[in-house]
């Protein structure tokens, strides 16, 4: 085995450094603007703080659930307040600053050739080589390597080591030999060879430029990002040091103390682990090429001692650029550690990404530019990353398993890494959480990000085991490309649902029960008659649909969740139809090098009828059920006048539980008939197909409703009224919901099948005989395939793509609606559910000050001179005997003022932040706009007796501003506020 295992090339498939590199970038220019964003702001006067206050929130809770459900409920007052009191800097400060790092960066890049040479003391080759002898021998190994013409080369002659060093850029790399190296060339030819086509390898492989470029923008970046912001939070600590807010402003200030700590440790270290592994393929290039490993072999001791001191020795290798000498020599004879998914790696990655599309976000709350695609855009940057990173790790250790006949890993640890430092990423940056707390309200949510990163993983490794299995080309270069954009699909969709839904549940996130079912009953006609229903049955229903829509809500809002879904499934149908041929794949060949070998069987991937049958099964099944389900409704249907929207809603909720019902049975079965190693693919496609089937057959009887009479059920009479039409917005909810949750059950059968498979095979070796898979017929090929099987699979695939480009055109307009002042008040009052937090009564008088100096005292002012002034012009009708319509028309303007004073009170300025002024501003709403309504249409169609009922509106409305001012005052007093 491990002479087979020294032969494996590691060029089999792309390594994915580059795409390494590339989230480092995106890593360090998404943190520019997010970073220098507070920093920015401090520049500028502002009163964020006075706003937050005004608006209700406790400054040391601000970030939290409660704050950000404040904000939406007060939407109006808010946007206005920090619009004038604390405007966001220019658009141009925050975007402008990655643009800023890029041309720093590039700048920087064209230096450092130059840089490096002259703080080297570097001369050119022809200053030492006068007879050209040394530029013949390096042009030969030049050839040897590949390169095209021998690049440019200079001497340090005053270092003594024996090594050299590549750097510039790959169409213009600079060779640096060190003088040690050139006086070795003599007594040690070998080393000196070796060394030169190691660095040759560098070259021939690209490595310079996005090393120098990623070595550029971190020193650009830490110039003009991180210096500037640790002189922000500098400022930050002596405030909370002054102020004495510790307690409550730890969470926050130490997030934001540690963020440029963790992001060197994390930038560095992904660097590093870079680094380390593209010295070994310059060394596995090198011996390819004719070098003797022992040219530039040495020894460096491993780490020894405690269990500390081994720690610390494992953190300086990984922190280091280049790998210990016994790694390399080991990883010439068996390339092992290049095809795994080490764990270190892994948790970087997920960690980055999270930050990643973290402070992408913040460029969007910053300009209030959200909305559904926007956050979904954002999504794809570290999905796109991630699945190029980790998905590439991954199909490297199947196809390494595959070539030396090892088990393949199932991705579970590797998935279990990933969700660690996705979670932890989301963690250290606060993501929903206030800045006093130092975790969310319902921590186990966080399982759930555990939980997707070992289902992404899962899910990689089988598909990649399915078309290591089935893949007749040469490389497997095309498969891969495939797949990481699939994966990149699925993954863009978990990350925008983790930023609308996710985090809201963790934060605490509840929702209004009675809110909830009244929008409900509201989707569709008859919603009064419904209200006023009792039956038990009935409520138990809407009860189930209000219970049930917050988190179909998220399959709907998510513009990818139908692609995401389609790649899925698509990616393991399409290895599967491709079927497995006789004879040794022409990739593993190519990975081989010398041919004529082969590679351990595996595990046979069984018919592909296997996984669709239950499909067809569970669809068949679904449209009986949905026949069965019309066919009792029908027996209940009541008349068109009688028809109320608990009717409907019952409906929909049997066409719902039909459709994942039967997805459930065709993963079961799949489960059952499936091998070990492709249960998760085979769950899937049947779960996917049978809800597709389900889906088609619904929108049949749905648009045929009423022309076949035992199962008429919304309609009487015969027409083809189209589903999109009969079933409106609940349509994508019964197309979307369906489809996703089937998704979610074939993952649970093919994971509860894992632990029942090993147990049915343990429990039947000793009847059986030995173990293995079942022989197959005489002449029957691997996965053998019917054209019929194909032409199913084909047809699965086009309705899937189908769903997937229709569903999100279809919901455009919901998709790309950016949330106003004027809608977001209403849905969160109707749908939240945030347990009011109590505050301490200091906190509570500085936020009646600040409601108080932003322009509550304007309007109390406002108010008490209108009050006045009707006060003076009735006490003058009483003393002239003048109170008659025609004198007090005069009080119209006072009327109408009344009512601007009504709008500003009824949402266009902040609710009072104190329970019992409140009570009284919300009364002066109610009576300030009725009694100048009232007013101005009794001066229209001059009815006296409305006008008196008018008065005495408005004098109540000027006595709760009394109320409101004397109850405001008396809190700022007892604070201690003057004025």
């Amino acid at each position: 085995m491990p002479a087979a295992r020294s032969r494996i090339d590691e060029r089999a498939m792309g390594a994915g450094t580059t795409v390494r590199f590339a989230l480092l970038v995106a890593l360090l220019l998404a943190a520019g603007g997010a970073m220098m964003l507070p920093a920015v702001n401090s520049l500028h006067s502002s009163d964020r703080v006075g706003c937050q206050l005004a608006l209700g929130i406790d400054p040391d809770r601000a970030g939290d659930l409660t704050s950000a459900v404040n904000a939406l409920s007060q939407a109006v007052p808010y946007e206005a307040c920090m619009a004038k009191y604390a405007p966001p800097p220019a658009q141009w400060q925050i975007f402008g600053w990655p643009v800023l790092l890029s041309a720093a960066a590039a700048l920087l890049f064209v230096l450092l050739p130059v840089l490096k040479a002259r703080r080297r003391r570097a001369v050119p080759l022809e200053s030492v080589d006068k007879n050209g002898e040394l530029k013949l021998i390096l042009a030969e190994l030049a050839e040897t390597a590949g390169l095209a013409r021998l690049p440019r080369v200079v001497v340090d002659r005053a270092s003594v080591s024996t090594g050299a060093v590549v750097f510039g850029r790959n169409r213009r790399p600079v060779v640096c030999l060190y003088g040690g190296l050139l006086a070795c060339r003599a007594t040690d030819p070998e080393r000196f060879r070796a060394v030169l086509l190691h660095e040759f390898a560098h070259i021939a492989n690209r490595d310079i430029t996005v090393t120098y470029g990623t070595v550029a923008l971190w020193r650009v970046f830490l110039a003009l990002v991180l210096v500037p912001y640790l002189v922000w939070e500098s400022t930050q600590v002596r405030g909370v040091l002054r102020w004495g807010t510790w307690s409550t402003d730890a969470p926050a200030l130490t997030r934001g103390l540690l963020l440029p700590v963790v992001t060197v440790a994390l930038v560095h270290l992904a660097r590093s682990d870079v680094l380390r592994s593209r010295e070994v393929y310059a060394d596995l290039a090198a011996v390819r090429w004719g070098a003797n490993p022992r040219g530039w072999d040495a020894t460096t001791r491993a780490p020894e001692g405690g269990r500390l001191r081994r720690a610390l020795g494992s953190l300086r290798e990984h922190w280091g650029t280049h790998p210990r000498w016994e790694e390399r020599r080991d990883a010439l004879t068996d390339p092992a550690p290049l095809f795994g998914a080490r764990a270190l790696p892994v948790f970087l990655t997920g960690a980055a990404a999270s930050m990643v599309n973290f402070h992408l976000l913040t460029y969007l709350s910053t300009y209030n530019m959200y909305n559904l695609w926007r956050v979904q855009l954002v999504a794809l940057a570290p999905a796109a990353l991630v699945a190029g990173v980790i998905g590439t790790a991954l199909w490297r250790t199947v196809a390494y398993a595959v070539l030396t006949g090892d088990p393949v890993p199932s991705g579970v640890r590797t998935g279990l890494w990933l969700g660690a430092g996705l979670g932890a990423g989301g963690l250290f940056i606060g993501f929903g959480m206030g800045g006093s707390e130092w975790l969310p309200q319902r921590p186990a949510v966080l399982l759930l990000v555990l939980g997707a990163g070992v289902a992404f993983a899962w899910w990689v490794t089988r598909c990649a085991h399915l078309w290591a299995s089935t893949w007749r080309g040469r490389s497997l270069r095309p498969p891969l490309l495939i797949g990481l954009v699939s994966s990149t699909l699925v993954l863009a969709a978990w990350f925008a649902w983790w930023t609308m839904d996710g985090w809201s549940w963790a934060a605490g996130a509840s929702y209004n029960s009675t809110g909830m079912r009244q929008t409900a009953l509201r989707m569709v006609p008859g919603a009064d008659a419904a209200r006023q229903g009792t039956d038990a049955a009935r409520s138990a229903m809407v009860s189930a649909v209000v219970t049930a829509r917050p988190v179909l809500n998220g399959f709907v809002a998510s513009p990818l969740i139908p692609a995401a879904i389609a790649a899925l499934w698509l990616m393991p149908l399409a290895a599967w139809a491709i079927g497995r041929a006789p004879g040794t794949p022409r990739w593993v060949a190519g990975a081989l090098p010398g041919g004529g070998r082969t590679v351990p069987a595996g595990e046979p991937v069984p018919p592909l009828r296997r996984a669709l049958r239950p499909g067809l099964l569970g669809g068949a099944v679904c449209w009986l059920a949905l026949v069965g389900v019309q066919a009792h409704l029908h027996t209940s249907q009541p008349g068109p006048r009688q028809r109320d929207s608990v009717y409907e809603v019952r409906y929909l909720v049997w066409l719902f539980v039909v459709l994942v019902g039967a997805a459930a049975v065709a993963a079961v079965v799949a489960g059952v008939r499936t091998g070990r190693a492709h249960r998760l693919a085979g769950t899937l496609i049947a779960a996917e197909s049978a809800a597709l089937l389900g889906i088609a057959g619904m929108i049949l009887l749905v648009s045929a409703d009423g022309c076949v009479e035992p199962l008429n059920t919304l309609r009487t009479s015969c027409s083809w009224q189209p589903a999109w039409q009969s079933l409106g917005w609940t349509l994508p909810y019964l197309i979307n919901g369906p489809l996703a949750l089937a998704a979610i059950i074939a993952f649970l059968v093919a994971a509860a099948g894992s632990p029942v498979g090993r147990a049915r095979r343990r429990w039947a070796r000793p009847a059986g005989g030995a173990g293995g898979p079942r022989p197959r017929s005489a002449g029957q090929a691997p996965g053998a395939r019917s054209f019929g099987v194909r032409l199913g699979a084909g047809g699965f695939a086009a309705a899937a793509v189908g769903i997937a480009v229709v569903m999100p055109l279809s919901l455009a307009r919901f998709h790309t609606l950016v949330p106003d002042a004027a809608t977001a008040p209403w849905a969160t009052r109707q749908w939240s559910n945030v347990a009011a937090v109590p505050v301490s009564t200091a906190t509570r008088a500085r936020q009646v000050h600040a409601w108080h100096r932003l322009g509550g005292r304007y309007l109390l002012e406002h108010a008490a001179a209108d009050f006045r002034y009707l006060g003076d012009v009735l006490r003058t009708a009483a003393d002239t005997k003048n109170a008659n319509l025609t004198y007090l028309a005069r009080l119209r303007p006072t009327c109408a003022d009344f009512g601007r004073i009504a709008g500003w009170v009824n949402g266009a300025y902040f609710r009072v932040p104190d329970p019992e002024a409140q009570s009284a501003w919300q009364a002066l709403g109610t009576q300030a706009r009725n009694g100048s309504l009232n007013c101005e249409r009794a001066l229209r169609e001059w009815d006296y007796d409305l006008f008196a009922t008018s008065l005495g509106e408005l004098i109540a409305a000027g006595r709760s501003a009394e109320k409101v001012t004397n109850r405001v005052n008396t809190v700022l007093s007892e604070a201690g506020y003057g004025g």
